[in-house]
């Protein structure tokens, strides 16, 4: 907890229980959570927190470079702690989201595309994982 406390700090981020549950539900490799699943996820600890509150802290959060909004469901947003560059594979049939570390083409790396200057970049993939792939050839 000392760590989180010491990043919260140096992005000066206000430290408060709410913060730090919100950062905890979505911390750690392949968590792809909605602001819903967080609440879900840290309601017993925090009862009197709401949606709203989630929502505003993921906010700030995103404008401090602490998460990263994803929109492989068009209709919602889901956020993860890394922020680095990286693609997501989506599984149609279980839904589950994968990061996928795959370098990025020339031009993604240089971070320049016909002149324009690329800021961010979200690539997205979608078919079947290859857990469901197996369980199918059973």
């Amino acid at each position: 907890m000392d760590n989180l406390i010491l990043l919260f700090k140096e992005k000066k981020i206000r430290v408060t229980p709410q913060r730090l549950e919100v950062y905890r539900a979505i911390f750690g490799k392949n968590k792809h959570l909605t602001a819903e699943q967080i609440y879900e996820k840290i309601k017993h600890k925090l009862p009197a927190i709401s949606l709203a509150t989630i929502y505003t802290i993921l906010d700030s959060f995103k404008e401090k470079d602490l998460v990263s909004e994803m929109r492989i469901e068009f209709d919602k947003s889901r956020f993860e702690s890394r922020v680095s560059f990286h693609h997501h594979f989506m599984c149609k049939k279980c839904g589950t989201i994968f990061d996928i570390d795959k370098p990025p083409c020339p031009e993604i790396a240089c971070k320049k595309i016909d002149g324009h200057s690329i800021e961010k970049l979200q690539g997205y993939f979608y078919g079947v994982c290859k857990n469901c792939l197996d369980n199918d050839g059973e």
